[in-house]
């Protein structure tokens, strides 16, 4: 329905309930840092299941960059939106309401001033995120969906939860 194979999330539902295991995505990325001031300061590889695409990312020139890629939380904030959309669409094919399309925008913004050592300010301002459905379901039904949505979201479980977290560095 709209894109999205229910059938295999009926599959997965069922696999995770004899294995929590069945429903887990493992996720291991790598990047690097670029000395060479005629590339992006930052790139890695993103494999998925049919291929791989390169992402690179620089931060704009306020911030000691070029702006010649996107800044790296464009790709968080992309993948937040992205993720709730995605989560909106399965949501609504689930519950067997038909969408003919969504369209998704989101307005944040970033204070750096801790990044700066100018002081401890919070550096995330709200997420607002805004959809539109193109559907002929009920005002009713479309609310309905948006609550599974923003209960069923892991970006924005993220946002109202610590995530665990660890970082290590080496010397090479």
């Amino acid at each position: 329905m709209h894109n999205v194979h229910v059938d295999q999330i009926e599959a997965t539902r069922a696999k995770a309930e004899q294995d929590p295991k069945g429903a887990a995505l493992p996720v291991h990325l790598e990047g690097e840092w670029r000395a060479d001031e005629s590339k992006p300061q930052f790139g890695g590889t993103v494999k998925f299941p049919q291929g791989e695409v390169v992402f690179e990312a620089d931060f704009p020139p306020f911030l000691g960059g070029e702006g010649r890629a996107p800044t790296p939380l464009a790709y968080c904030f992309y993948g937040a939106m992205c993720c709730y959309g995605a989560t909106f669409a399965t949501q609504a094919a689930v519950a067997g309401i038909a969408i003919e399309g969504l369209r998704i925008k989101l307005d944040a913004g970033v204070d750096f001033r801790t990044s700066l050592g100018l002081g401890e300010f919070p550096p995330m301002e709200e997420f607002v995120f805004e959809v539109e459905v193109d559907t002929q379901a009920s005002d009713e039904e479309v609310q309905k969906v948006k609550k599974l949505a923003d209960e069923r979201c892991p970006a924005i479980w993220a946002m109202r939860n610590q995530v665990p977290h660890s970082t290590t560095v080496r010397k090479t």
